[in-house]
């Protein structure tokens, strides 16, 4: 890449990157960053994520994938400490490593992954391993025996890129923020949080290093959560991961805050006591709306029945 057009491209994308930030969320960030930025480095796929680069034992914890198929990940599990492009990280301390199939150095984990998807030229970089558990990386795949090597001035354009990802990231988390925002994954890892989410965690759990939650229910997803005294809204991210990778959002105390003004009235009618016709009298709307407010109020509240919401919203009262 010639180095005037190079600094156009990571100008280009660096600006279009901060305006995607006001609007999509993390993994919608991170999903356009490595479709522009694979077409920008030639190549034919990529794959970027969050990952434990730490200790021998290398985890990704949420990722997405461009131009691979759907069993990718799960492959790459099963060869995952084959991995030299891991191992090399890990061991050098780098920045960034390369893999070359027509090379001289190999393990069996990686020529099976090479040959299985047809990739020739592998890269990857990787940002803060050396001190975040958590590190954002990219790998980037080149097909064909005579696909050019990854060179060092696109690895460090990668490199550069990602530092500006993860700061798009963590400014959406922030601007999420309101109550507390984190992104975790299906087994609770924390991949990001905002600072006020942190500080209520760790007012809650004395000593917790930030690093999990506890498991969330799938019945959840959609829904509120609740851990202790402490409640969320739980959303699953919007583009395909692996694994998946969800938000959520700390609740202030009133269980009703996040709820439309009808569903609010909805609710001030069921705990008076009013059955759905009573209720659709008094609102002037019909039965069936009534019912479907009351559904959506159930999903979004975490509660079984009606029965349940007005407990919970008297103990919220209490409280």
């Amino acid at each position: 890449m010639e180095a005037r057009a190079a600094l156009k491209a990571f100008s280009t994308f660096v600006l279009e990157l901060n305006e995607r930030s006001h609007v999509d969320d993390a993994v919608q960030l991170l999903s356009w960053s490595i479709d522009t930025l694979g077409k920008v480095t030639d190549c034919d796929a990529n794959w970027a994520g969050w990952a434990d680069l730490s200790h021998d034992n290398v985890e990704v914890y949420g990722s997405v994938m461009r131009n691979l198929p759907d069993d990718f990940f799960a492959f790459w599990c099963g060869i995952k400490h084959d991995d030299l492009l891991a191992r090399d990280v890990i061991d050098t301390g780098s920045d960034y490593a390369t893999y070359n199939r027509q090379g001289s150095r190999h393990t069996q984990g990686m020529v099976a992954l090479s040959d299985r998807y047809g990739i020739d030229k592998l890269a990857v970089t990787v940002i803060d391993h050396k001190r975040n558990p958590v590190s954002l990386f990219m790998s980037s795949y080149r097909s064909g025996r005579s696909a050019k090597a990854f060179d060092p001035q696109q690895l460090g354009f990668l490199r550069a890129a990602l530092d500006h990802i993860q700061l798009a990231v963590n400014r959406r988390v922030q601007r999420d923020s309101k109550g507390g925002y984190l992104l975790v994954n299906d087994t609770g890892r924390v991949i990001t949080a905002s600072p006020e989410a942190l500080r209520s965690l760790k007012e809650l759990w004395p000593g917790w290093r930030g690093d999990r939650m506890p498991s969330l229910p799938r019945a959840t997803v959609g829904g509120v959560a609740s851990i202790a005294s402490l409640r969320f809204e739980c959303r699953a991210a919007a583009q395909l991961s692996n694994p998946s990778l969800y938000y959520l959002r700390l609740l202030d105390n009133d269980p009703c805050s996040h709820l439309t003004q009808r569903e609010r009235q909805v609710v001030d009618h069921i705990v008076d006591g009013l059955t759905h016709k009573e209720i659709a009298r008094s609102l002037g709307i019909s039965p069936a709306t009534v019912r479907n407010h009351t559904q959506a109020v159930l999903s979004k509240l975490g509660a079984r029945n009606k029965a349940a919401l007005v407990k919970l919203v008297h103990s919220s009262a209490a409280d």
